[in-house]
Parts: structure tokens; C-alpha cells; sequence
């Protein structure tokens, strides 16, 4: 079986290919700039060269694949449409017999998330394709809390605009593996599942995981959102970056990152890994480079 995944070099796709190379699976990587794959990805998947934004190179980079896994960009939402539209009908047009998408919790009419509406488009228009379909919602990624570690200990506040919601973070080697697990057998057809972590914490909770781990007391400081803005032009963040980051915390606060499942370890059997350990592996990490 030939096992496809779009976006290969970002950091999702990158452990989606890892997880997937070493099954009894041919691994195609479909990517933009194979050059850079070549650097990232090493061997063992084959590269080919693929752009959401031009059908003709889907068509040949999805050739003889049985199922495509589907990550998206991270392009504004208008154009991520348009995107979704040309790899679905490059994977009709290409033979692919099923399509696991990897999408994200915040696929509800009711949420505050401005990648929203992509999401509804693109799960409904999944659907709706003809092809063969499963569809993963990502919870929120723990990997940006630890990227985040060092400014958190020298400003010892961990600053967001939320005041009561809970989070389920998941890092992105469990959603990796859930993933694979779902590309690689067909009982996952027509199946829907959310990719929680083990359990959700608030904010609170999370300063007082962040400082155990980094052995400093991180306080949790609910901002405004116009505070939460200024915190963001100074680290020089794009204003659609921006924008997108407040809508997500809003989505927190709307309690749309709060639902625990067992998705993760029914697929993969094992459950997630938990904030606490992931961080401090994390923090070893930064520590010693």
C-alpha cells in the first residue's frame, strides 16, 4: 500500500512521515520544495513535488496512491478553501481510494476560531467528494508551550487572554501516530475521531505544571486581549498571525478545547503522552543545546 501525505516538510507532516516509515507501507511525501524535503526528511519516503495551488502537480504526485493523508496549510482561510477544493479533485482524478484528513476541534458552526469556516468546508466537502474518508480533529498542540519555556522563565508569567477555560493539549507526536495508525487500516474508513490529550487543564494548572518542570515559579496572568496584542507586536508576530492567535484563545474560552477522549490510544494503543512528562523531555532538550 502507497501512503501519501501533503505538507511533509511542516512539523506535523514531518512526524507523520516518521511514524508511517518502518510499517509495511510505501511512503510518498508530496511537498512544495523537495529540495528541503531531501534535507528534512532524509530517506525512505519518496519525494514528490506537489502544490495546493496548482492541480496539475497534485495529480502526478498523488499517482498510484491508495490513501492520501491530508494535511492542510496554514494559509489564510479563503485560500485554504480553494486549496482543499484542488487536492480533492486531484486525489478523484488520481485513483486514491481514501482520504484521511487531518483536521482541527474547532469544526463546529458555534465556534469563536476563525480557521472555522475552512474546517466545516473542508470536512463537509470530504464527505460529500465520493472518495473513501476518515477524518481526525487535532486538539490544541502542546509543542508551542515548550518552544516557549525559555521567554516563559525569564518573564515568569505565562500571559494569555483566557480567564476560565480548559485545554486537552496534545503534542504532535501523539497526533503523528494517530494519523498513521488511520492511514494504515481500512476499519477506519467513514470514522470520525478527536485527538485529545489525556486530560484538560486550565490555565492555572498549566502555570503550576510550567513551573514544576522549569523549577521556577510561572504565574498564570489572564491579559486582555488588547495586552495579548501587545505582547504579540513586540515578538514581531504578522498581524493575520495575530488575529488568528486571538480567535483561538477566544475558542479556549468558549470551552471548544476542553473534550478528553480516548480517540488516541483506541487507534494507536497507547494513550497520549502527558503535559508534564512531554515538557520536561522537552525542557532536557532546550537545556542542553
Amino acid at each position: 500500500m502507497i501512503v501519501n501525505v501533503t505538507a511533509a516538510t511542516g512539523q506535523l507532516g514531518r512526524k507523520a512521515v516518521q511514524s508511517l516509515l518502518g510499517k509495511s507501507v510505501d511512503v510518498v511525501a508530496t511537498v512544495r520544495n523537495p529540495e528541503k524535503a531531501r534535507s528534512v526528511l532524509g530517506s525512505g519516503a519518496t519525494i514528490r513535488h506537489g502544490d495546493y495551488n496548482a492541480p496539475d502537480t497534485l495529480v502526478k504526485a498523488f499517482a498510484d496512491s491508495e490513501v492520501l493523508l491530508l494535511i492542510p496549510s496554514i494559509d489564510p482561510v479563503e485560500r485554504r478553501i480553494g486549496q482543499h477544493f484542488n487536492t480533492l479533485q486531484a486525489a478523484k482524478e488520481a485513483g486514491v481510494k481514501r482520504v484521511v484528513f487531518a483536521g482541527f476541534m474547532a469544526a463546529t458552526p458555534e465556534s469563536r476560531f476563525d480557521i472555522a469556516p475552512f474546517l466545516l468546508y473542508a470536512e463537509s466537502k470530504l464527505r460529500l467528494s465520493g472518495l473513501d474518508w476518515t477524518i481526525l480533529r487535532d486538539g490544541m498542540y502542546l509543542d508551542p508551550i515548550a518552544d516557549w519555556l525559555p521567554e516563559l522563565i525569564r518573564i515568569g508569567r505565562l500571559p494569555y487572554p483566557v480567564k476560565n477555560g480548559r485545554v486537552a493539549y496534545i503534542c504532535r507526536d501523539d497526533l503523528a501516530r494517530s494519523l498513521a495508525a488511520a492511514c494504515m487500516d481500512d476499519r477506519h474508513s467513514q470514522r470520525l475521531y478527536k485527538l485529545s490529550g489525556g486530560n484538560a487543564v486550565s490555565m492555572p494548572e498549566l502555570a503550576q505544571i510550567i513551573s514544576t518542570v522549569v523549577g521556577k515559579t510561572i504565574t498564570f496572568d489572564s491579559v486582555s486581549d488588547e495586552e495579548f496584542v501587545k505582547i504579540c507586536k513586540a515578538d514581531d508576530e504578522p498581524e493575520e498571525i495575530i488575529t488568528t492567535l486571538l480567535s483561538m484563545y477566544q475558542a479556549v474560552e468558549n470551552g471548544e478545547f476542553e473534550e478528553v477522549t480516548d480517540d488516541v490510544e483506541s487507534l494507536t494503543g497507547t494513550p497520549p503522552e502527558p503535559i508534564e512528562i512531554f515538557l520536561r523531555r522537552s525542557f532536557r532538550t532546550v537545556d542542553s543545546v
